[in-house]
């Protein structure tokens, strides 16, 4: 399993690295969309535009070949992200493309022939048409966006967006069959009126009335010209149609679109939690035995180094972090390898699990506590695995099930990946039907010791 490290492998350690990669792109496909919308308006053809659109299709071919040299070609075009990959690699392509064809078509200036003069209109079209598509696709680099933490909100919109177009659709059935139904009911009543003298114009002024504004054609209070005619009967009609529509249907609607993007939100959620799970359990058991190995470490540098201090050997603190930083990049070049894959995820744990037990790691409370103070690395990895860190220092308690005052390494990788996430239909569940058991377990053997239910 000591695999030799990789060089992208040892660049995902570097955060600022990773941070840089997010942020420095974003800010660049942000500035690449207001150049868009600033050059459609202002003198498009300047050089400027030119020029600053050629500076942004290198950055983004600069960016996949350090996203390449940082992840590995395997990582990058295969890994979990491989479709914001590709799709990077396809902006860029259409980019070059869009730049190519630019700088053709300005410099094939040459007349054409009377001959060739048909054919040469209908591929400048062509051309030009073509032109105006590549340059629409620029925009698609907004897209883009969606893949950067720093637009996790936004991602979540408009998943919820697209989680709800169900719902929305029956919500959009519904109303337009209510305002169809008060259209043929307002174009029976009101027919003398040329707001409501067929049935679309009907249903258009209704909507009208309920949404944007009830005027006439004339511009007054078309609500207030019919209470004129139709007295009393008319305003109290008007009044409740208009509550039930306002306040009725249009609630309705939002209450049934909200509670279904929630619920499809927290079903995703709950299936990427379970779909990641290899990965998490890797990354939090990596992560402690990284803290727990550094500690045996530094606990046997310091002995060796003491020990000779006692023989007579020159030492102190330098020789001990020299020592320990030694030893340490050994770990480093012996741990280094990352797995891609789900199997090697799951062979990677288990080897782990396998070396801690063979060490007979056990984790004390004030050492689990002190860990979730200073240990920036593993507090970072526990809220990226969606784990509630607000009542961190009662953690230990949770995970301590058998109450013994220690945690087994194998207690800690269980329980953490029992805390990730909310809690669902089946944690509860569970909670029921094993205190079933145990009651019943509890109640045999009150039986057997003679015990009654008093």
């Amino acid at each position: 399993m000591n695999k030799v490290p990789m060089d992208e492998d040892a660049s995902e350690d570097n955060p600022t690295l990773l941070l840089l990669l997010d942020v420095i792109p974003s800010f660049v496909i942000v500035l690449s969309a207001a150049v868009a919308g600033l050059s459609a308006d202002i003198e498009s053809e300047h050089p400027v535009w030119k020029v600053l659109e050629i500076c942004f299709t290198v950055f983004f071919i600069g960016e996949i070949m350090v996203k390449l040299k940082v992840f590995g070609f395997r990582e990058f075009l295969r890994g979990a992200d491989w479709y914001w990959s590709w799709f990077d690699i396809i902006c860029v392509i259409l980019a070059v493309v869009d730049i190519s064809l630019t700088y053709s078509s300005s410099s094939s200036t040459a007349p054409p022939s009377d001959n060739d003069a048909g054919e040469s209109a209908s591929g400048t079209g062509f051309d030009f048409g073509l032109l105006k598509m590549l340059k629409l696709a620029r925009l698609g680099r907004i897209v883009r966006l969606l893949k950067f933490k720093i637009f996790q909100e936004l991602k979540l919109m408009i998943q919820g967006v697209f989680t709800g177009l169900r719902v929305l659709f029956w919500a959009v059935v519904l109303l337009f069959f209510s305002i169809y139904l008060l259209g043929v009911i307002s174009r029976t009543l009101f027919s003398n009126l040329p707001e409501f003298e067929t049935v679309p114009a009907a249903m258009f002024t209704t909507f009208r009335c309920f949404t944007d504004g009830c005027a006439a054609y004339d511009g007054t209070p078309l609500q207030e010209r019919l209470r004129h005619r139709h007295g009393g009967i008319f305003m109290f009609a008007y009044m409740l149609l208009f509550l039930f529509v306002t306040i009725g249907i249009f609630n309705l609607i939002m209450a049934v679109f909200i509670d279904n993007v929630t619920d499809g939100s927290t079903k995703k959620r709950q299936r990427q939690l379970g779909e990641n799970a290899p990965r998490t359990e890797w990354v939090i058991a990596s992560a402690l035995r990284e803290i727990i190995l550094t500690n045996i470490v530094r606990q046997q540098v310091e002995d060796q180094v003491a020990e000779e201090e006692r023989n007579g050997v020159p030492g102190g603190q330098r020789r001990v972090s020299k020592l320990l930083r030694e030893r340490l990049q050994a770990l480093q070049e012996m741990y280094g390898y990352k797995p891609h894959t789900t199997q090697e995820y799951e062979e990677f744990t288990q080897h782990i699990r396998e070396e801690m037990a063979q060490r007979d790691v056990v984790v004390t409370k004030e050492q689990f506590n002190h860990w979730l103070t200073t240990e920036k690395e593993l507090i970072g990895r526990l809220e990226d695995s969606e784990i509630d860190l607000s009542c961190k220092f009662d953690l230990f308690d949770v995970l301590d099930a058998d109450l013994s005052g220690e945690l087994e390494f194998e207690e800690m990788i269980d329980g953490l990946l029992k805390c990730r996430g909310p809690a669902s239909k089946t944690d509860i569940i569970a909670i029921r039907l094993k205190t079933s058991l145990g009651v019943k377990m509890l109640t045999k053997i009150c039986e057997k010791l003679g015990v009654n239910d008093d």
